[in-house]
């Protein structure tokens, strides 16, 4: 990758291939992308979203959004969007693709309104803090999605 440094890798994916730098919503931009691209992988026989890919994408998203921040040199900078795509595999978490737009529906209200203890979240700094709250706005989303299949 020629002219391509560290950081320009980390930008891209930490923006999301770059749909964090839309200038409207960037957070919804980013997390379309990541439903677009979950829909995808669902039609070419991926499984259900499992654990051991919710938490690569955790683990390697925290770098990258924590690297991300000092590029952009602010705090859960918007142009951020690899915690959108966490966030939105939290949500999916064990769930049909059927359940792709109400998880993505919940999971960007939870994550724009930040209700407690999602809110408490954001006390923590770096990448950490970038990715926790979007864990955690997932899996309310998830968990309500689960309660209405099973218990509605």
């Amino acid at each position: 990758m020629k002219g391509w440094s560290i950081d320009k890798v980390v930008e891209f994916l930490a923006t999301g291939f770059y749909s964090g730098l839309s200038p409207y919503a960037p957070g919804t931009v980013g997390t379309l992308l990541g439903a677009i691209l979950l829909w995808i992988a669902f039609k070419f026989g991926m499984g259900l979203v499992g654990f051991p890919l919710v938490f690569i994408v955790f683990i390697v998203g925290t770098f990258l959004s924590h690297h991300a921040e000092n590029l952009f040199g602010e705090k859960d900078a918007p142009q951020i969007v690899v915690d959108e795509f966490a966030g939105l595999l939290v949500a999916m978490y064990n769930l049909p693709v059927t359940m792709l737009i109400p998880a993505f529906v919940l999971f960007r209200v939870f994550d724009i309104l930040k209700p407690p203890p999602i809110r408490n979240l954001q006390k923590f700094h770096g990448g950490v803090g970038i990715m926790l709250d979007d864990i955690l706005a997932g899996l309310i989303a998830n968990l309500l999605i689960q309660f209405i299949l099973h218990f509605a």
